[in-house]
């Protein structure tokens, strides 16, 4: 209980106990009124069984003697029985002579037969013990439903016989349809207590929800906004109680934190305001960096990325031409120190602990690292702008209409040095199935670029596979071409690039057109490649450029190329 206490919220906790006290009144009063109910139709019966019983026996003892053997004897017994199948929740009645055969019964089908032979044969036992001691007995079955009197009969003697026969008389009572009635008439006592119950609760909870519930939420609420930065918030409770003080108290450390909370955050606005130009830049080279990737179309994606290019290209040539002057200035500088301390080995004690906080010797080795990483930096974005201007430069040469298969084989012979064995892998078959294609007009020397790329990456992806684990397996590059015609009956020049390496997941094979995206390590891919290559295949040639990969099962390049580029306004009237 003490745990509940501190989890289960007041608005909660208060209306679920008293719904479960309710309920649990309920529940108790109505199991009450069900036992006591049953108990007094329980004696009840067993009052009526007892008169009834007694009542039917004297009257069959006394028609037997007054009239041992007439058939009015038979006919008065017979009335007496049927008289008796009229009590209430009586459901049978029999009379059974000293061999327990039933010569009356209110079930006609029970009379002129043996107690054994019927579905009563179960109180066989009972009735001989009652028969023997001539004692009543009655008993109650295991659910309580069923109420079994059986009463011993003094019958006249048989002729030349002196000693009375015994017979027995049964009745067995059904309390099933009382019961069933005051268990309805409980329940309905019972809906209506707990109706009275409940509103009772109800009125109780709308008391504390008004006096404490309500209001100890309105500081919880309060304290959740304070921490998390709502400062203006008050509770302001009216009242001069406990929670009204406290209240008061709440409010005035809102206002201390509130008070602070300002201070606080002007302080660190003059720290912002005090930050380094090199922060400002970084921040500004993300930002334009996020706008390169999300904001445009890779259609329009040249001119933004040559622009770009254009701008940092420009303080990066000025950092870059200025790093060694500005070494030079460093180390005439530290020269000069030198020889301040070569010729002055006894300085005065303020320059020697202006010396001794410098670290010059630190100083000194650590600017050196300074503009070497300075030098590396600027050479790596040098690169980077480099793919840029690579990425976004329109071709000046003229179209030409050349072989594909002879840039291809180009292309492999420039790579042939790269397909040679190595000492992860053995050599890269390269598996051509040319097909007849005809000559196409295009860029021949950007197209060449796009093969290069593909090829570049097929071989990389081979390097990966440990084939020292597989021997049987041979690093293969795929090259396929054909021709094919569309619906419209222009013909097309397919070019297929595979390799058998790992393959790609679909999150990479999603992002490998994007520019910058590389999954290569720092140094090794800017990340530029294929993202030249869609440019070069889809605006400069009017073409497609597909990726179909899984992983462990390779990678395949699908260039498609037309025979003939369309001039711009050609190329927008078929679209």
């Amino acid at each position: 209980m003490k745990r509940l206490a501190f989890t289960i919220p007041l608005r909660v906790a208060i209306p679920s106990l008293l719904l479960f006290l309710g309920s649990g009144l309920g529940l108790y009063g109505f199991i009450t009124e069900v036992k006591r109910n049953y108990q007094y139709q329980e004696k009840q019966i067993e009052q009526q069984a007892n008169f009834y019983s007694e009542k039917t026996v004297k009257l069959l003892e006394f028609i037997l003697r007054r009239f041992p053997n007439s058939n009015s004897t038979l006919d008065g017994a017979k009335l007496v029985i049927g008289e008796t199948g009229e009590q209430p929740n009586l459901e049978l009645s029999a009379f059974m002579d000293e061999n327990y055969m039933i010569i009356f019964s209110n079930h006609y089908d029970l009379q002129k037969r043996s107690i054994v032979d019927t579905n009563l044969a179960y109180l066989y036992p009972q009735i001989i013990q009652v028969q023997q001691t001539q004692v009543a007995d009655k008993n109650w079955s295991d659910n309580r439903q069923t109420l079994k009197v059986i009463t011993p009969v003094t019958l006249p003697p048989k002729p030349n016989e002196l000693r009375s026969q015994v017979g027995i008389f049964l009745s067995i009572y059904d309390l099933n349809q009382i019961k069933k009635q005051s268990y309805q008439e409980a329940l309905n006592r019972s809906i209506k207590m707990n109706g009275m119950v409940l509103g009772f609760c109800l009125l109780v909870w709308l008391f504390l929800e008004l006096t404490l519930t309500k209001r100890v939420s309105r500081l919880v609420l309060v304290s959740q906004n304070l921490a998390q930065g709502n400062l203006s918030d008050r509770s302001r409770l009216q009242g001069s109680d406990e929670l009204a003080k406290i209240s008061i108290s709440f409010d005035k450390m809102a206002d201390k934190i509130e008070q602070d909370t300002h201070i606080l955050q002007k302080s660190q606005l003059e720290l912002q305001e005090k930050a380094t130009e090199l922060e400002t830049a970084l921040i500004q080279l993300k930002q334009t960096q996020t706008q390169l990737l999300q904001s445009e179309k890779m259609s329009s994606l040249g001119q933004l990325v040559a622009g770009i290019a254009h701008e940092i290209n420009n303080p990066v040539s000025f950092i870059f031409g200025n790093i060694t002057y500005a070494q030079e200035y460093s180390d005439s500088l530290l020269n000069l120190i030198a020889l301040y301390q070569q010729y002055y080995p006894e300085p005065y004690p303020e320059i020697q602990v202006e010396l001794k906080d410098l670290e010059l010797d630190f100083l000194e080795t650590d600017l050196n690292k300074i503009f070497q990483s300075m030098r590396v930096g600027s050479q790596r974005i040098a690169d980077i702008v480099q793919s840029l201007r690579s990425f976004s430069r329109l071709d000046e040469a003229d179209l030409k209409t050349v072989d594909l298969h002879e840039n291809l084989d180009n292309t492999l012979m420039l790579l042939k040095h790269r397909l040679k064995a190595q000492s992860s892998r053995p050599e890269i078959q390269v598996v051509k199935q040319y097909g007849n294609i005809p000559l196409i007009q295009c860029y021949a020397g950007q197209l060449n670029q796009v093969f290069m790329n593909i090829i570049i990456n097929g071989i990389d992806a081979l390097d990966l596979v440990q084939y020292k684990t597989q021997p049987l397996t041979s690093p293969q590059i795929m090259i396929h071409t054909e021709t094919m015609t569309d619906s419209k009956h222009k013909t097309w020049v397919k070019i297929k690039i595979s390799d058998n390496g790992l393959g790609m997941s679909e999150t990479v094979k999603n992002r490998i057109f994007e520019p910058f995206f590389t999954t290569k390590p720092v140094g090794q891919g800017t990340g530029m490649g294929l993202a030249i290559s869609y440019q070069i295949v889809v605006e400069k040639h009017q073409g497609q450029l597909l990726c179909m990969s899984q992983p462990g099962e390779g990678s395949t390049f699908v260039i498609t190329l037309p025979l003939l580029i369309m001039s711009s306004t050609e190329a927008v009237a078929h679209h």
